[in-house]
């Protein structure tokens, strides 16, 4: 049944002044509403990328470039229910509107790449190489600040994020994976980068006690990593709901500086060469032993 509402009292009369602010404030909402700008396919171009014998196709959006300063690069690896050829899977998950919209109303000059995982494939196999190359490049020809690069994922986009950092040490400026596992990653590696990660204790899925294992390795390494743990939340609350502007803030705000020297890619070209310990701490005087200088194993005799 309807609900009915009474107004007590006369109609006041609404002056010609009232009148004209309230067509003015109309007119303002209609404009905000033709400005809002909400994520979907035409706000993507469709790309691909190939290497060696792997093509991966990715959608790419241009967000507030034109600046002085180079754009931020900002990666997404969707989960597992998104995998395919077609192309445009990956853009319904929910996060790469919330993301995208989060670059626009803040003003942050961004090249964002959505890639599709081929269907039966994974983030953690050769298609980690792949997406990193297909970021290497946007680096490498100068279109994007090589110390601004992002990486967000959920569930296997989750625990591709977690691989990424195993395998791409001190390559990204930070990183939130969501309900993702890190087991069997290489924590002294993962460590060269911050981490933000979400988990929801309805998760039937993922393990929040994985998690924190592995979280104590990296902050027993140095590293920095933050675990935000939701009440009640299961596996499909977590990949969406996760995404908050707090999060976002505090991913956007980090920025790359001198890493742990144990890479695998460096955009960084150093006037001497710095030495590490196999545990990713400085050495200014190494002793007899194996370090890592350059990215590569170093022996001192």
């Amino acid at each position: 049944m309807r609900e009915q509402v009474t107004i007590a009292g006369p109609l006041t009369p609404v002056s010609p002044m009232q009148r004209w602010n309230r067509i003015l404030m109309l007119v303002a909402l209609l404009v905000a509403g033709i400005n809002a700008v909400n994520a979907n396919a035409d706000d993507f171009s469709r790309e691909s990328f190939t290497l060696g014998q792997v093509t991966l196709p990715y959608r790419k959006a241009e967000i507030c470039r034109g600046g002085i300063e180079k754009p931020a690069l900002v990666l997404y690896l969707h989960g597992g229910s998104s995998r395919g050829s077609d192309n445009e899977a990956q853009l319904q998950e929910k996060a790469v509107g919330v993301i995208y919209q989060y670059l626009h109303d803040h003003y942050i000059a961004a090249t964002f790449i959505v890639p599709q995982c081929p269907s039966g494939g994974g983030w953690t196999s050769q298609n980690r190489k792949v997406v990193n190359e297909l970021l290497q490049s946007y680096i490498q020809c100068g279109e994007s600040d090589p110390k601004r690069v992002y990486i967000l994922g959920g569930s296997m986009g989750g625990t591709g994020t977690w691989c990424q950092l195993s395998y791409f040490p001190d390559f990204y400026a930070a990183a939130m994976p969501v309900a993702g596992n890190p087991t069997g990653m290489n924590a002294a590696n993962v460590a060269t980068t911050p981490v933000l990660t979400v988990m929801g204790t309805a998760d039937a899925m993922m393990s929040i006690p994985a998690v924190e294992t592995f979280m104590a390795d990296i902050i027993a390494l140095g590293g920095s990593v933050q675990l935000d743990t939701e009440e009640g939340w299961s596996h499909p609350t977590t990949c969406e709901q996760s995404y908050t502007d707090e999060r976002l803030a505090w991913l956007f705000s980090q920025v790359r500086g001198e890493g742990t020297g144990i890479r695998e890619t460096n955009f960084v070209s150093k006037p001497s060469p710095i030495i590490y310990d196999l545990s990713g701490r400085k050495v200014i005087h190494p002793a007899r032993g194996i370090y890592i200088k350059e990215g590569k194993k170093y022996v001192k005799q």
